[in-house]
């Protein structure tokens, strides 16, 4: 009796942690690339990218992800591939007399690890959070300060 008792136990439990996701993790591929421009005070960045191996349920809608640091809307591409641009703050230095502020993305408080990633969904109104944390880094853009000569 007990051993019913402890599966129907278990059963209710991961029945209700599933229901928390709105998307499976393995259905997503998740990717980010830094990025530096070649000039003083161009500015840097992380590009982050999220591809979906299908299309998200009827009345969700995929708004913002929270990623080393920071909260940015995203901005869908197509059905299956949304954008995310972060930019850091990194290499925004002035030249003197400028008196223009240095600007960045919107700060968040939320810890995660360097390969973790919190996605905001509304689904039917309410708000909705889900952690990833199989995001892979792509090499680094750099790009140059001028064109090359040929």
């Amino acid at each position: 009796m007990r051993n019913y008792i402890a599966i129907l136990f278990l059963i209710l439990v991961t029945s209700c942690s599933s229901q928390d996701k709105i998307i499976k993790e393995s259905a997503i591929v998740a990717t980010y690339q830094s990025w530096t421009a070649g000039v003083r005070g161009g500015g840097s960045g992380i590009n982050f990218e999220l591809k979906l191996k299908s299309e998200l349920p009827k009345g969700v809608v995929l708004k913002r992800v929270v990623f080393k640091g920071f909260e940015v809307q995203f901005t869908q591409q197509d059905a299956l591939s949304y954008n995310a641009i972060i930019i850091t703050g990194v290499n925004q230095e002035r030249f003197e007399g400028d008196n223009k502020s240095t600007s960045s993305s919107p700060k968040n408080a939320t810890q995660l690890k360097d390969n973790e990633a919190v996605l905001v969904f509304f689904k039917n109104g309410k708000e909705y959070q889900q952690k990833i944390s199989n995001v892979r880094e792509q090499p680094t853009l750099e790009y140059p300060s001028a064109r090359p000569k040929f």
